[in-house]
């Protein structure tokens, strides 16, 4: 007489997981699929870029930094030329680029 073994709540959900993949394979089974479109990688913003941004904007340096959440040194030294925004700043930039003021008016409410 064997021993029945009580599997754990993951042994279960692996086993069902795999009973799911022999099925799809065999075609028994249609999972799910979902495809989302997944943007390019943002461009790399020049310093005149990111200057006329904030200008167009209306705002000082101090006051587009702390919108853009980096120190006026950093949106300084990019608007220089000594530094280059990271790739998550420079989204954030085309963000704004694109769709302009009323993002920031969309973040002041939240």
């Amino acid at each position: 007489m064997k021993k029945k073994v009580e599997l754990t709540q993951i042994e279960r959900d692996l086993i069902e997981g795999m009973e799911s993949a022999v099925q799809h394979a065999k075609g028994d089974l249609r999972l799910r699929e979902s495809l989302r479109e997944i943007p390019k990688p943002a461009p790399q913003y020049s310093r005149n870029k990111i200057k006329k941004i904030r200008q167009n904007m209306g705002y000082s340096q101090p006051a587009f930094a702390a919108v853009l959440n980096v120190k006026p040194g950093t949106l300084r030294s990019w608007e220089q030329g000594a530094r280059n925004p990271s790739e998550a700043a420079n989204r954030l930039l085309q963000i704004i680029d694109v769709v302009g003021v009323e993002v920031i008016q969309k973040l002041k409410r939240a």
